[in-house]
């Protein structure tokens, strides 16, 4: 599992929302806490996703102890929003970042994703 820590918040007049300090533009929004909190996962796997699609990895998970020594998220949590722990399934990010590796590679040769995994598994296959 990948965590990362959201800010769950709610100003007057507004949605309830999640953003990640880590995670530029990775937000979600909703009428109740709780219904942010369910988007939180789905938003976050699909932003790591478009990162993989993009070829680039995602920025090292911070701590809450790390975070705290932020400014941003120090006036945040003085002003009484929390901080959410939001995980999800690494197994299914994966595929994603092998098939962006296995893209990059291929383009890189001038070749399509199938030949290329072709010629690697003969390659390997050969010894």
């Amino acid at each position: 599992m990948i965590h990362y820590i959201g800010i769950l918040e709610k100003e007057p007049g507004t949605l309830w929302g999640v953003w990640f300090p880590d995670l530029i533009g990775c937000t979600t929004a909703a009428d109740t806490a709780e219904a942010a909190l369910r988007q939180a996962p789905e938003v976050l796997r699909l932003y790591l996703e478009c990162l993989a699609e993009d070829g680039l990895t995602p920025p090292p998970v911070r701590s809450l102890d790390v975070l705290r020594e932020d400014p941003e998220i120090a006036e945040a949590l003085a002003a009484g929003h929390a901080a959410v722990v939001v995980s999800v399934d690494e197994d299914a990010l994966l595929d994603e970042r092998a098939l962006s590796a296995i893209d990059a590679a291929a383009q890189r040769r001038g070749l399509s994703r199938q030949r290329f995994i072709r010629e690697a598994l003969i390659e390997k296959a050969a010894g």
